[in-house]
């Protein structure tokens, strides 16, 4: 599994950067950041029928997924700049619509766009 290796080596390199911040708080905000991704992983290897027609379902997921990568750092970047907890709820706010807007995108384009268009299988 040279891929899994592979995904933790660049998972420890980025836990060594992040140290590197001295900025407790921007390292807890990336470490729920993959907490949430293996828990949306995890939710989408694991749903029932039900919970794979359930809207409220799906958007938790795709928060876990995609939103929660997006939003975080756009919080963890306001914090580095040093602004106020409002511009970085602001700045987190944005990174969510932004991550579910393009997470939304990509799963109607699964099913409308074609291999050749999207440059990947559909």
């Amino acid at each position: 599994m040279i891929s899994v290796s592979a995904g933790d080596f660049l998972l420890s390199r980025a836990c060594v950067a992040l140290a590197a911040l001295k900025n407790t708080e921007v390292v807890s905000l990336l470490a729920t950041v993959v907490e949430h991704l293996v828990t949306g992983e995890t939710m989408q290897m694991t749903s029932t029928t039900d919970q794979r027609h359930s809207m409220d379902y799906y958007m938790q997921e795709t928060y876990y997924k995609t939103a929660s990568l997006i939003s975080n750092s756009c919080k963890a970047i306001a914090l580095l700049a040093g602004q106020s907890a409002e511009v970085a709820m602001l700045a987190f706010e944005y990174g969510k619509n932004l991550g579910l807007a393009f997470q939304l995108i990509d799963d109607v384009l699964d099913f409308t766009g074609t291999s050749a268009s999207l440059g990947k299988g559909s």
